[in-house]
């Protein structure tokens, strides 16, 4: 067994050095109301330790006298994956660390450790071997979904040289298809110079960054970098507000090394676009809504303004008690994954087995889904407080937290994606 440990840069290396500590990100995670074991500076304290035994001369010499050591048994690491993937990467605890230090970040490099050995959850390293091996090519079923789609979208399919390329990943037609047709009814609408991929990019890409696979995941970045360029559209958008929209816009480049001939837009952007340019005109709906900041689309993206703008025009706006960088995680996204409902839709749309291989993970999933469940929780309360009757938001995870929430904490609320709102205000 010989863990491989993460590279790091200035900005780790600070994460790794600064934390004092103090507790203030505590009651910012979705997993402390479940077990304060899984507060952000405990998940970050056990990659610490880790890299401790690399990075520090204090380390190197002392060990565990000063908090430096590495695994020795397979139990140990069993007991770290479960650490590692109570997380949804919200960033709320990096937003409320007065050093700022993203404990998210650290647990991304615990999997990333963890992936060395081959320890991950089943579900995610199937569902991220799938999406970089381009396996979902050769699935007649999957191939037939596309196709219906397309048929059904009505709308231009690999044009060169188009001003907007909609983004649509497997996932975007599985999860919110509604939500893509009428992306499409909007774009024909105010008359965009638009096309789409001529075949699914991806599963909901990068999948392999969420199992800590970080060759995975220059590779499919690659891959959708590279279908992209040859389009050579101005703005690739995408409706997904979850990790999908912060990789392309922020991480792509890192990744890669270098700039692109397009800039990123999350589909809310675009649309508030189309208002300041007098291109979309929308009637006012006779309800009131709750906006739902996506963690990756608001906190990490600073996509504040836009949504809102839109939903101000057409519905009466209620705000979260807990909103912007305050917002309170669903806790869904990457985590949904992991949850027994989550896995077996996808398994059986994708016809791929993802059951998890080994009693010890099992236990970790089932524990898992009950931590997910009291994350939600916290959602449902302030949803609750806010009187809103229909929430909207634009991450697909985060909607099926809240329609589960609803069931589970007796929270009469409808949850729905915000292209759909605008398409019914529509003039």
């Amino acid at each position: 067994m010989q863990l491989a440990v993460p590279k790091l840069n200035s900005v780790t290396l600070h994460y790794l050095e600064s934390c004092v500590g103090c507790g203030t990100c505590e009651h910012s995670c979705p997993f402390f109301y479940f077990d304060p074991k899984y507060g952000p500076a405990e998940k970050a304290e056990l990659i610490r330790q880790i890299l401790r035994t690399r990075y520090t001369v204090a380390g190197r010499l002392l060990g565990p006298l000063v908090g430096a050591k590495m695994p020795k048994t397979q139990e140990e690491l069993w007991e770290l994956l479960d650490y590692a993937y109570k997380c949804t990467n919200c960033g709320h605890c990096y937003a409320t660390c007065t050093y700022g230090i993203d404990s998210g970040a650290m647990v991304r490099l615990l999997r990333q450790t963890l992936y060395t050995v081959g320890l991950a959850p089943t579900v995610l390293k199937r569902l991220a071997e799938f999406e970089t091996k381009k396996l979902y090519l050769g699935q007649t079923e999957l191939r037939k979904m596309w196709e219906d789609f397309l048929k059904v979208a009505e709308a231009p399919v690999g044009k060169k040289g188009a001003n907007v390329l909609l983004f649509i990943s497997l996932g975007d037609v599985i999860f919110s298809k509604d939500a893509l047709l009428n992306t499409i009814k909007i774009l024909k609408r105010v008359g965009e110079d638009f096309t789409l991929p001529e075949r699914p990019l991806g599963i909901r890409p990068p999948i392999a960054d969420v199992v800590g696979d970080v060759s995975g995941t220059k590779e499919v970045v690659a891959d959708v970098v590279s279908y992209i360029e040859s389009l050579s559209p101005k703005v690739v958008v995408t409706i997904d507000g979850g990790y999908v929209y912060s990789y392309l816009r922020f991480e792509a480049t890192n990744i890669l090394k270098k700039k692109f001939s397009f800039k990123v837009l999350h589909i809310t952007e675009l649309l508030y676009e189309y208002i300041l340019q007098g291109r979309l005109k929308l009637k006012r709906l006779n309800t009131s809504v709750a906006w739902h900041d996506p963690c990756q689309l608001g906190r990490r993206g600073g996509v504040f303004k836009e949504p809102r703008e839109l939903l101000k025009r057409i519905v009466d706006l209620k705000e979260l008690p807990h909103n912007k960088m305050d917002t309170v995680c669903s806790g869904g996204c990457e985590v949904a994954y992991l949850t027994k409902d989550v896995y077996s839709q996808l398994s059986q749309i994708l016809g791929i087995n993802l059951d998890p291989a080994d009693e010890r993970e099992k236990k970790i999933l089932e524990t898992t889904e009950e931590a997910y469940r009291v994350g939600i929780r916290r959602k449902m309360e302030d949803i609750k407080k806010s009187g809103a009757r229909l929430v909207v938001t634009a991450c697909p995870m985060s909607i099926n937290a809240i329609r589960l929430g609803g069931k589970l904490y007796g929270v009469d609320v409808e949850v729905e994606d915000i292209v759909n709102l605008v398409a019914k205000a529509l003039e």
